[in-house]
């Protein structure tokens, strides 16, 4: 008679024998371990200090100037928030101040804008 499938597969190899190290699961490097929570990050300018914007700093998100082109230099607000603290953990941030300033039309009303430290100075 006809013989089975099974007696037509060539044997397997011993590399694959489940005697082998080849199925025992691999040992990766232990996880690095997670980041320190500190109560506070050390910054120069931490959050509600008086600043002044020393460089050349052009937006265009200021409101009711139309999405004109609008210099801060010269500008003065208050650090809002911090976007390189993220709930005490130091985080990379591009433009790491937050800062709040005055419309320029003099409405009392403020926005947001993202400042590097170099741009600022103390008020």
């Amino acid at each position: 008679g006809r013989g089975s499938a099974r007696d037509k597969r060539p044997p397997v190899p011993f590399m694959f024998a489940s005697s082998t190290r080849a199925f025992a699961p691999r040992r990766s490097a232990p996880a690095p371990a997670l980041r320190a929570r500190s109560t506070t990050t050390a910054t120069a300018m931490p959050v509600g200090t008086a600043v002044k914007v020393k460089s050349s700093v052009i937006v265009f998100h200021v409101p009711k100037t139309k999405g004109a082109a609008t210099d801060l230099q010269g500008m003065q607000g208050v650090v809002d928030s911090r976007a390189d603290d993220h709930e005490g953990i130091a985080v990379s941030a591009t433009l790491a101040c937050r800062v709040k300033l005055p419309v320029p039309d003099g409405s009392g009303k403020t926005f947001i804008a993202h400042l590097d430290e170099d741009e600022l100075e103390l008020a």
